[in-house]
């Protein structure tokens, strides 16, 4: 798998507009954002979309999104297979990024995990992951003095590039922090192996809900 590009993102259901309804107008910095550095990877070949599932899996481009569990089924309904949520973030956020090419879905599970089969050509990564939903005493795990330190190290990461950083994040104590992007983004640096990002920027780096959300872009070559 030659990548050429990755893409971080939120696995935030607000990103949607229809889900986010009434509110969705206060959160058009991230979404914005997640548009944005989707787009970034309409230079390759292939787009897979890698996100934290509860089982591991892999979907073809038939596949897509239905928010039917927060009131937003897909008018009309997919003939294909319905995406678990975390992936579905990322198929909206191809068809909200003006993508038509190839596409797969991966959902990341616990260790071992599958390297997708090879394919020819360059391909982007959209990874979407949250990191803690420990940052404040609303948050969805109400608040963990730990958390805000260790989503700093993530946005260090992010921004410098760091794929080995990423694979040293702390399975226990991602647990412990509700930190639902730990495994796709330690998934993502043993895919990697030694390449290392040419160019890095994160986008976003922000709790506005409690839960750490980042958006970041990586280019090989």
């Amino acid at each position: 798998m030659r990548i050429n590009a990755v893409a971080f993102v939120p696995s935030a259901p607000l990103l949607v507009p229809a889900v986010a309804g009434g509110s969705a107008a206060l959160d058009d910095d991230l979404r914005s954002a997640a548009v944005d550095v989707t787009r970034r990877l309409h230079e390759s070949d292939e787009i897979i979309v890698a996100a934290p599932t509860d089982h591991a899996g892999e979907w073809g481009s038939e596949a897509t999104w239905s928010f039917a569990g927060f009131g937003v089924p897909r008018r009309p309904s997919p003939a294909g297979a319905v995406l678990p949520w975390s992936l579905g973030i990322g198929a909206w956020l191809l068809e909200a990024s003006g993508w038509s090419g190839p596409r797969r879905y991966l959902g990341i599970g616990a260790e071992p995990w599958s390297t997708p089969a090879a394919t020819a050509g360059n391909v982007g990564l959209l990874v979407v992951g949250d990191g803690s939903s420990r940052r404040t005493e609303k948050a969805p795990g109400h608040l963990d003095d730990r958390a805000a330190g260790f989503d700093a190290s993530i946005a260090r990461a992010l921004a410098g590039g760091d794929p080995v950083a990423l694979g040293r994040i702390d399975p226990e104590l991602a647990t412990d922090l509700m930190c639902a992007g730990a495994p796709v983004w330690r998934w993502l640096a043993a895919a990697l192996g030694d390449d290392r990002p040419t160019t890095a920027d994160l986008l976003v780096d922000d709790a506005r809900y409690g839960v750490g959300y980042f958006v970041a872009g990586w280019r090989f070559g």
